[in-house]
């Protein structure tokens, strides 16, 4: 059985409305998940500088802040850098296992 850990607990966290990096690479990171917090859409991509116009990953918005209906979205084996960006100030949780 292989079991994996966090790197850091899980965190709620809000960001201005650029683009901000959540997780930076790391050859040690196994899986991801991230999850919208809020009632606006966020737009996740795969690299640094995400935008409403520059992303992979569309996640819903949530019917209001951290009620748990936001988009969530779980990646395994990527370990680039990930980054965020929202119409407004991006809120989301992010957990990194290794």
């Amino acid at each position: 059985m292989n079991i994996q850990t966090a790197k850091s607990s899980p965190n709620s966290t809000t960001s201005p409305a650029t683009a901000t990096t959540v997780l930076a690479a790391n050859l040690d990171r196994k899986r991801f998940t991230i999850q919208s917090q809020d009632d606006e859409v966020l737009y996740l991509k795969l690299g640094t500088g995400a935008s409403s116009s520059d992303y992979h990953i569309t996640l819903s918005a949530g019917s209001g802040a951290a009620d748990g209906t936001g988009g969530i979205f779980t990646n395994d084996g990527y370990q680039g850098a990930v980054s965020v960006a929202a119409s407004g100030t991006p809120s989301y949780s992010v957990i990194e296992y290794q």
